[in-house]
């Protein structure tokens, strides 16, 4: 299988996509979402494609959404927002914001913790890091395919990156919804492959230091 944007030996981030507990862990909540996420069974498959990146010296990158305790400058200007806020559950300080128990978050590894927004780049260091780290792909996986997912693969298409979907290292609301958007809409943006594919091209190269 060819994957554009990994089959010249571009430099790859891993970005993950708010494996949060409060958004992903059955312990701490519950909705569709976190239903998907556990019969796909994505937080294991996610964690060894993390390694599979460490081994290269290829960036992770956690990418959570975490609202001051106060929600100041965190606009409700949509039905996903307004349904974080009341839930009030997931923002600083509590344990529902702090990336899923069982996703190690390793030494080397960089959290970025943005306070608004539904998607990774806007407002964010996101695109300078990736930069001075000399990254040309952005591998994506964790939640959801619904919005975060598809802003993601638009933010970075806009700024010039590759982007490839590591498909079953993602979820989305439905499977429904989910099988929509990785055969209709994603395709359009980014390179769809699985997880095991993507850690095979990765373990081929080597960006170490």
């Amino acid at each position: 299988m060819r994957l554009n944007g990994l089959d010249k030996g571009q430099r790859p981030a891993l970005l993950i996509s708010e494996v949060q507990n409060g958004i992903t862990n059955a312990r701490y909540t519950f909705s569709p979402l976190v239903e998907q996420v556990e019969v796909r069974g994505i937080v294991a498959r996610i964690a060894a494609l993390a390694d599979a990146f460490r081994a290269a010296g290829a960036p992770v990158i956690f990418c959570n959404i975490v609202p001051r305790a106060d929600f100041k400058g965190f606009p409700v200007n949509c039905v996903l927002a307004s349904q974080l806020k009341k839930g009030g559950k997931v923002m600083a300080g509590r344990v529902e914001a702090l990336t899923h128990d069982d996703l190690p978050i390793m030494p080397g590894d960089i959290v970025m913790e943005r306070s608004h927004g539904m998607a990774p780049f806007t407002g964010t260091e996101l695109d300078a890091i990736l930069r001075g780290e000399g990254v040309q792909t952005i591998v994506l996986c964790g939640v959801s395919t619904n919005i975060a997912l598809p802003g993601a693969s638009t933010e970075a298409i806009a700024l010039g990156y590759s982007v490839v979907l590591a498909e079953d290292c993602t979820a989305g609301g439905t499977a429904e919804t989910h099988q929509m958007q990785v055969s209709m809409h994603l395709p359009l943006l980014a390179t769809i492959a699985p997880g095991e594919i993507v850690a095979d091209y990765v373990a081929k190269q080597s960006w170490a230091a």
